[in-house]
Formats: C-alpha cells, sequence, structure tokens
C-alpha cells in the first residue's frame, strides 16, 4: 500500500540527497521531489476512489497521516512541528448524566460520508436497543443527533450510545453515560431557593435547595455571583445548550424573602 511505500522511500530518497556531491545531490533532489508528487498523486487518486476528497481521506486513515505528519516533523520542515494526527473516528454524548426520558445530543465523526446510521443505547458491551433509524451523516462522515434516554433506563447505572452503519461495517460507542433520577418534564414551572455554584459548564448553576443542580438559560446575575443565595423562578426547558442538571428558561433571579 502506498502509505507503507510513502515514508521509507520518499524519507531515504530526501536524506540520502543530503550527503551526495552537488552533481549526485541534484539528481537525488529531483528524484525526492518526484516520490513526494508521486505520494501525493497516489493519495488524491485513492480519495478520488473512494468518493472523498483528499484532506478527508487522510482523517479516514490516520495512520497514513500519522505517516506523512512524522516525516515532516523529521525533516524539520516548516509547519509540521506542532501538528497533531488525526485523533480518529469517535462519538461523544452530553451531558455525561441524564436521566430516563432526558435528552442527549450525540456528534459523531470519522464515519463514512453520506451513509444510513443507527443509534442504539445499552450497557457496554451488551444488547444495544435501536433509539433511532434513517440517521445520515454528512458528506465528511460526521452527525449531530439528539436522542432521548429511553424511560426503562435504571438510575444508578451506566449506558453508552452507539452509532453503527445501517451495513454494520462501522460502529461507534460513545463513553458511559450515567443515568440519574429523572427531573420535571419540560414546561413545568420551578420555583426554587439554592446557592449560585461554579458547577455548570455552558451556564450559570444553582444548587437548589432541594440538592438538585439547575442550570439557567437566559437569565442574567442581576448583579448575584456564585456562592450568593437566591431565589429563581422559571420554566423546565427541553433540549438546550446548558446539558447540565434541570435547565430552566425564562427564568428571574432575585434575593430569597427572609
Amino acid at each position: 500500500m502506498m502509505h507503507s511505500l510513502f515514508r521509507p522511500i520518499a524519507a531515504a530518497t530526501i536524506l540520502a540527497a543530503l550527503a551526495m556531491t552537488p552533481a549526485s545531490a541534484q539528481t537525488l533532489l529531483d528524484k525526492a521531489r518526484d516520490a513526494v508528487r508521486d505520494a501525493g498523486e497516489t493519495i488524491e487518486d485513492a480519495a478520488r476512489d473512494a468518493g472523498r476528497d483528499a484532506s478527508d481521506f487522510l482523517a479516514d486513515n490516520p495512520d497514513l497521516n500519522r505517516d506523512i505528519l512524522d516525516l515532516g516533523q523529521r525533516m524539520g520542515l516548516p509547519g509540521f512541528d506542532d501538528a497533531k494526527p488525526y485523533a480518529g473516528a469517535n462519538l461523544t454524548a452530553a451531558p455525561a448524566e441524564a436521566g430516563p426520558g432526558a435528552g442527549v445530543m450525540l456528534t459523531a465523526a470519522g464515519l463514512p460520508g453520506n451513509a444510513d446510521v443507527v443509534i442504539g443505547f445499552g450497557p457496554r458491551g451488551g444488547d444495544y436497543a435501536v433509539l433511532a433509524t434513517g440517521v445520515t451523516t454528512t458528506d465528511r462522515g460526521t452527525l449531530q443527533q439528539a436522542v432521548t434516554v429511553p424511560d426503562d433506563a435504571r438510575p444508578g447505572e451506566t449506558a453508552v450510545f452507539t452509532a453503527e452503519t445501517a451495513d454494520g461495517r462501522v460502529r461507534l460507542i460513545s463513553e458511559p453515560v450515567t443515568i440519574v433520577a429523572s427531573g420535571p418534564p419540560p414546561g413545568t414551572r420551578i420555583s426554587i431557593d439554592g446557592t449560585l455554584s461554579n458547577e455548570g459548564t455552558e451556564c450559570p448553576a444553582l444548587r437548589g435547595d432541594d440538592g438538585r443542580l439547575y442550570t439557567l438559560a437566559d437569565t442574567t446575575s442581576g448583579g448575584f455571583r456564585p456562592g450568593d443565595r437566591v431565589h429563581v423562578d422559571g420554566e423546565v426547558a427541553g433540549m438546550s445548550r446548558c446539558m447540565q442538571g434541570i435547565t430552566l428558561t425564562a427564568t428571574t433571579i432575585t434575593a430569597p424573602d427572609g
């Protein structure tokens, strides 16, 4: 295969050129340039055969990408010093804790382009229940899909989400998600006293006096800061960017009575 030949041929040819006499070096320099050009054309041809562009093809073949980066770093070529190889195919689920019936956002990369994908859920290594079918990746092999934790998921346990091509050739598995007790359904009005905290990653957070974590999707601080006691009125949101605890929208924040 090309990636098994590219590094030994191209690298050896280029390095040998540095040790030759000027005339010989020029000949080997020409050969080195030819080797690099041929390698590039081979990558483009392989990508074209796979129906991808060269950058996507390299993303789908991290070993080949790593070989090219290693060669550039060994040669001290500009732009390669801080280059990192493609991380490979992956599936992430956010948030990392969710209750039965709660929304979770799945994000995947490294899947085949324009492929039908089946979304699953279950214990790692166990039988995965189908959550969604007919999901299609982008032409770059990515997807973003909102799903719901099954109602029969048991608080205290962990589970994973899967994204598998319909032909069964590729399956991605997320990191475990912890199942927690579910909160009130979207649209429920909430009036809660608590303490503002630093627990929110995307939104301001409130640790309620009931022990639950709330995130505030559309409130201003009103001059309050983490550690302050406050009273919050709001409505339970559906999917939101906060993706933690029970997310409240249409909120107001005031000092607690008394």
